[in-house]
């Protein structure tokens, strides 16, 4: 069943980052069978039963490039564990970052563009604490430039890049004896884009998540 712009699409069979590869191939022949037409505005929530960590935003990558990531003006996506796994498949606007005790904004005037390991962290998060350690966050990237490829989440593209260099932030933790953002605390993440035409910079906002990421019937923002 393909999507259609106003019914949200279940595909069954647990989220796989990795769609190239033999094990990985099942997962994208499905994806492709029910992503119809490329998605402007996706809204993915993602379901698994296992305990192994992952971060969101490989999960999302595979979806996007199945529906084509050049097509993406905005992203919203939520993972939480659930007896069935999947991915809903919808489209909607994400909401603007939540005003809570734990929301922290910073401003980043320059964000790399691709992923480099050992870089440092932007100066601006230099002096910035980590978000509420120990629980789940939410992660929004408000991007100024209109023209951002928002949807091109591989290791060149600007988002993983983004989100690979908030350690500070993220906290920290060991990937093959080097020091990386831990960004697999993010269950739910909002990029956006055009806030501030003819800038450069980003917006990163984070905020621990109280009760998991936002319930799926939220839509008030949903694509028209």
């Amino acid at each position: 069943m393909a999507i259609e712009r106003e019914t949200p699409v279940f595909i069954e069979g647990k989220p796989l980052t990795d769609i190239w590869a033999p094990p990985g191939l099942r997962w994208r022949a499905r994806l492709s069978e029910a992503i119809g037409r490329p998605l402007l505005h996706p809204y993915l929530r993602f379901v698994r039963n296992d305990r192994n960590p992952f971060d969101l935003d490989n999960l999302v990558y595979p979806v996007l490039a199945v529906s084509g990531c050049g097509a993406c003006a905005s992203i919203w996506a939520t993972v939480s564990a659930g007896p069935t796994e999947g991915v809903w498949i919808d489209e909607a606007i994400p909401p603007p970052p939540p005003a809570s005790s734990s929301t922290v904004t910073v401003r980043i005037e320059q964000p790399s563009v691709a992923s480099v390991a050992g870089r440092q962290p932007p100066p601006e998060l230099r002096h910035v604490k980590e978000v509420a350690p120990g629980s789940p966050l939410g992660l929004s990237l408000a991007f100024d430039a209109p023209e951002v490829a928002v949807g091109e989440m591989s290791w060149e593209g600007p988002t993983k890049s983004l989100i690979d260099d908030l350690g500070p932030l993220l906290g920290t933790r060991l990937y093959r004896g080097r020091s990386v953002s831990n960004d697999q605390r993010v269950k739910e993440l909002r990029i956006t884009r055009g806030h501030a035409p003819g800038g450069r910079g980003v917006v990163v906002t984070a905020w621990a998540l109280e009760g998991g990421p936002q319930p799926g019937a939220n839509l008030a923002h949903r694509a028209g």
